[in-house]
């Protein structure tokens, strides 16, 4: 014991005088050169905040988010010392809302008349439709333009659960509440089919019109060449969907005479290090990613976020209670998960708009109870791609007792009430089970559409037509009365600068919540709670969350979805 001791106080220490140099090191080297072209290179995940556990953290660094490309962009394009940008991009696992989001400060950086230039060694959809935002494409020679139209498809497991003896108990409200159909149907059923299938095409109409609009081409012309995808290089020039075929050294001297004849370049993380953001008014963003769930947030074993309705109240709270905090913006990336806790979250909503406004901002996805938290706010802004709506619920267990019997496992019980069984795994429900159930469904789909309804200033009618458990893109939503402004984070921090009567020419300094930490608290937090944050409690932690989302009766959760592929 005294031999870890020793380790984390020399840790302690190192980290300290790292820390201390780096203040030091930071504090001379803030200068920014004129003509110094930004950088910016996107591959894999891009997540919505830093991760919160001390061993994600400390094992994975501090990974880019959208905040920080969307902030450094957005301080880039009016600073005269950033003269050009540069974009490398791979292949990103970004769904539409988070690609518009970035895509849109890019093209915002390029009508301040700076050069922007993207170099693909290769491109999918994603990375081409990210890419086309700059003024200047360049594509590797003998490479592929690997766009080819989209497509969307779901797995369907019912045939493997009768395989092996397992009945799944699963019912929703909402025609096309379909999350469930993955365990009960072998195919897509008319209404998953249609709600897919729209949504798909609504994405395909974006990715064409946004291509077309930044590479001045007729929307009939990229949409006819991308049916005909994927292109070789020349291929691609010559489909005007690349300017150059060409190395990166030549891309390097092209930006370079461009740029006044200057190659300083400078990261966007680094540039986010040596500028601010200032103002005498304040404005929160709280984050509200992942799954919802009872209890504290925290991070599943993989990775992906889930969001605990203690930790957003208590930021919720504390932006009330902070004077100097004129508005909120609830920025969700979010399924769903259970509908009481959403209903946590909605609560903390409404009581904050009471002493300033709320505007939700969403990401790629704010759906179900992800829309649920949403509905109370004063404003609601998404960007076009944004998958929202699904205001319906779902609930249900799988029997497992065929599969018990197979391997050779009996079951048996004692029970003091009918009900007391309702949970149990090894049977149906009964008959009086199933109509409780649906009951306690009908009256939480009531609620959501009466939340809704309340929010949006609409008739519960009028809800219950757009609802039914359907996914609509932000464009569509909007159209619908789900959504007020299509955009992005700055859109709504605009909006809730306007809400809360502060200048439009003022600047305001942001507040993130839950707040990032120092990599002093991270090892701090090590030491002093190592039981609590050990890669075993937290998994723990994941579980516990997922069985008491597993026990409670009805569930907000979005139906499957399509990735964009």
């Amino acid at each position: 014991m005294r031999k870890i001791g020793k380790f984390f106080l020399w840790l302690i220490v190192i980290v300290v005088t790292l820390q201390v140099a780096g203040i030091v090191v930071v504090f001379f080297s803030r200068r920014i050169r004129s003509n110094t072209i930004l950088t910016l290179r996107l591959a894999g995940d891009i997540p919505e905040q830093p991760p919160q556990e001390a061993v994600s953290q400390l094992v994975g660094g501090t990974p880019l988010t959208v905040t920080d490309i969307v902030e450094a962009l957005d301080r880039a394009k009016s600073d005269p010392r950033i003269t050009a940008l540069e974009l490398r991009a791979s292949e990103s696992t970004m769904n539409m809302g988070k690609l518009q989001e970035v895509r849109q400060k890019i093209l915002e950086f390029r009508q301040t008349g700076k050069p922007t230039v993207a170099y693909l060694e290769f491109a999918t959809n994603r990375t081409y439709y990210l890419a086309s935002s700059c003024q200047t494409v360049f594509l590797l020679p003998k490479s592929v333009l690997y766009v080819r139209g989209l497509m969307a498809s779901s797995t369907f497991l019912r045939g493997t659960l009768d395989k092996l003896g397992v009945r799944p108990n699963l019912f929703h409200v909402g025609d096309y509440k379909n999350a469930m159909n993955v365990f009960t149907e072998r195919k897509f059923t008319p209404a998953h089919r249609e709600a897919t299938l729209a949504l798909v095409e609504d994405w395909s109409q974006e990715f064409v019109r946004g291509v077309a609009e930044a590479r001045g081409l007729k929307p009939e012309d990229v949409q006819a060449a991308v049916a005909w995808g994927p292109f070789t290089s020349q291929e691609a020039l010559d489909a005007r969907l690349v300017d150059r075929v060409a190395y990166e050294d030549e891309q390097r001297d092209f930006l370079k005479k461009k740029n006044h004849g200057s190659d300083t370049r400078l990261r966007l993380r680094e540039y986010l290090r040596r500028t601010d953001s200032t103002g005498e008014a304040k404005i929160a963003v709280i984050y509200a990613t992942g799954t919802i769930v009872p209890g504290r947030s925290g991070e599943s074993p993989v990775g992906e976020d889930f969001m605990g309705s203690e930790t957003i109240a208590e930021q919720f709270r504390r932006a009330r209670e902070d004077n100097a905090l004129k508005a909120v913006v609830l920025r969700v990336d979010s399924p769903g998960g259970s509908a009481f806790s959403s209903e946590v979250i909605r609560r903390e909503v409404e009581l904050t708009r009471r002493n300033k406004p709320v505007v939700v901002s969403m990401s790629d996805v704010a759906a179900s109870g992800g829309y649920w938290i949403s509905m109370t706010a004063n404003k609601i802004v998404a960007e076009p791609g944004t998958i929202t709506g699904s205001i319906g619920v779902l609930t249900g267990k799988f029997n497992i007792l065929g599969l018990y019997e197979k391997l050779g496992f009996t079951k048996d019980y004692v029970a003091l009430t009918d009900n007391a069984t309702l949970d149990y795994a090894f049977q149906d429900f009964t008959p009086a089970q199933r109509e409780l159930i649906q009951k306690q469904m009908r009256d939480t789909y009531r609620q959501f559409l009466e939340g809704v309804a309340a929010g949006r200033s609409m008739k519960v009618e009028a809800v219950d037509k757009i609802a039914q458990g359907r996914v609509w893109t932000g464009e569509r939503a909007k159209q619908l009365g789900l959504v007020d402004e299509l955009g992005g984070l700055h859109t709504a921090l605009a909006l809730a600068k306007r809400l809360a009567k502060i200048p439009a020419e003022e600047k305001v300094a942001v507040l993130y919540l839950p707040p990032p930490r120092s990599l002093l608290d991270k090892i701090l937090d090590l030491v002093e709670g190592t039981r609590e944050l050990s890669p075993v409690t937290t998994v723990r932690a994941w579980l516990r969350s997922l069985e008491t989302l597993a026990r409670e009766p009805v569930w907000a959760l979005t139906p499957a979805v399509p990735e964009m592929q």
